[in-house]
């Protein structure tokens, strides 16, 4: 059922379910609240071209109009930031990656910050992106409860980022990107969007300075891995690219600090949430190469234990699954090290494919009784297999009796999950994986459908999946007859010149 309007202003701040009664709420009134009233209703110009905001019009921004100077400026900032000698150094310490702040004004000033939070909050370009945040990209990033108000992106990121500038500015670029792109509006996705992202990128550094000297109070070391997640979506949606990897590198300097402090507990679920999601796209970047690989294997044993069904509804992946991959990575980075001989390095990984051919997922408990939740499962199962099979011979052919048993399984489970499912939005990985070694004309174009079905729900498209599948038949295609040899679609992944490689995030 469509939403029937933005909550009342008290109950978003209480992170509460609101009956959207007109004039005033009558939950606040049952509880002797006054309620805070709605938001206006945005007005649009414009029309847009595609997607479920089709033949709507542009938000009008109050904003005082862009010259091209002013765009030029920041271009000249990004390209500055992309090209810094500090940012590619591989020794640099993560906190030293970002930019520095842009003034001397010390953060310890919460009244002037609350005041600057205070009057963005008040811009209806705000109320806007802030909106559409709510509405049109927090659903999707859920499974089962993505427009429920138990939704943790909308629980634990919109009230924290009316309190913290960094979390608040990263929200609205990655609105600004997305709405953006649904309505063709490209100033707002290259340059609003951008400008918001610049300062969230300056906050960050900022706090994660202070990290390395004084320990951040709760909602500030929540905030700076929201923050992170944040950019990283908004990598996600904008090129599927992280540049230089820095992110979660970032996240794992205030990850130590965390644990080190305090640890993880129950009553941190919010830190959990944020910790399992970033500890899962370190995987996602590492299987591009185990070099790239950052979290431990023990945070990631602490955040399994600690997280709720939510990992799963938000990853896919389920948590044994997620702990074995994660265990082989690590072997596999040592090995890439020199820290683990071949003959080590081999029987850890015949044991992990063994783990995982024995694991039985129809007896795992699922985050809900829909029996999708298995073919989900399986995906994601056969999918890590297929990596393990890869890390022990990545020239062994594709043609090879056990590697097209991964390819089908990952095709026959995600076949099960139709298009209108939200569980389909979680399978752009194994689907990738079955890709890059599927053979048949038929099943590739499979695989392309289910990515176009997945941006069709998601209004998101990650060019990633698709951009480097299509190189990898494209060599495919160019050997000869008679030739066997494999052509990893990880190849495509490393640039040369670089010390720190790019994160390739296909999810």
């Amino acid at each position: 059922m469509p939403r029937a309007g933005p909550a009342c202003l008290t109950c978003r701040e209480k992170c509460r379910k609101c009956d959207r009664a007109r004039p005033k709420c009558q939950r606040c009134i049952s509880k002797g609240l006054v309620c805070g009233g709605y938001p206006e209703q945005f007005r649009f110009c414009g029309i847009a071209s595609r997607g479920k905001w089709k033949g709507a019009r542009i938000p009008v921004s109050t904003q005082r109009p862009r010259n091209a100077a002013d765009q030029v400026n920041m271009e000249q900032v990004i390209h500055q930031q992309q090209a810094s000698g500090t940012i590619n150094a591989a020794p640099t310490p993560p906190e030293e990656a970002y930019p520095p702040p842009r003034s001397d004004k010390s953060h310890a000033d919460t009244q002037e910050m609350s005041s600057e939070i205070a009057e963005i909050l008040r811009l209806p370009e705000t109320e806007t992106l802030l909106t559409h945040y709510d509405e049109a990209i927090c659903p999707h990033q859920i499974s089962e409860i993505g427009n429920e108000s138990d939704n943790p992106y909308r629980l634990y990121i919109l009230p924290l980022a009316r309190k913290q500038i960094g979390l608040l500015n990263a929200v609205l670029g990655l609105s600004a990107l997305h709405l953006g792109q649904l309505t063709g509006n490209q100033t707002m996705h290259e340059v609003t969007a951008v400008e918001y992202r610049m300062k969230a990128i300056r906050a960050l550094s900022e706090e994660i300075r202070r990290s390395q000297a004084s320990t951040l109070l709760e909602d500030e070391q929540d905030a700076v891995l929201a923050i992170i997640q944040i950019l990283l979506l908004h990598d996600i949606a904008e090129s599927g690219i992280s540049t230089h990897g820095i992110h979660i590198t970032g996240a794992m300097s205030v990850c130590k600090r965390l644990l080190i402090a305090e640890g993880l507990s129950g009553h941190r679920q919010r830190a959990v949430f944020f910790l399992g999601n970033l500890a899962w796209l370190d995987i996602i970047r590492a299987f591009a190469g185990p070099e790239r690989l950052c979290f431990s294997q023990d945070i990631r044993e602490l955040v399994a234990c600690a997280s709720e069904n939510t990992f799963e509804m938000v990853n896919g992946c389920p948590r044994e699954v997620f702990l074995i991959i994660g265990g082989i990575l690590e072997k596999s980075k040592e090995h890439t090290l020199g820290w683990l001989t071949w003959d080590e390095y081999q029987i850890a990984m015949l044991v992990a494919k063994h783990k995982l051919y024995s694991w039985d997922s129809k007896e795992k408990i699922y985050p809900s009784t829909d029996s999708r939740w298995l073919a989900v499962a399986e995906a994601f199962r056969y999918a890590c297999i297929l990596h393990i099979l890869r890390l022990l011979d990545e020239s062994r052919s594709a043609k090879s009796p056990e590697i097209q048993d991964c390819v089908a399984r990952i095709l026959d489970a995600t076949s099960t999950i139709s298009s209108d499912c939200p569980l389909i939005e979680l399978l752009i990985l194994p689907l990738f994986m079955a890709g890059a070694d599927c053979l048949a004309p038929h099943s590739r174009y499979y695989i392309l459908s289910r990515f176009k079905e997945i941006e069709g729900r998601s209004e998101i498209r990650n060019p990633v999946p698709r951009d480097l599948l299509e190189k990898v038949w494209a060599a495919r295609a160019a050997q000869l007859p008679d030739e066997e040899k494999n052509i990893s679609w990880t190849s495509f992944t490393h640039c040369p010149g670089i010390a720190r490689q790019h994160d390739y995030l296909i999810i």
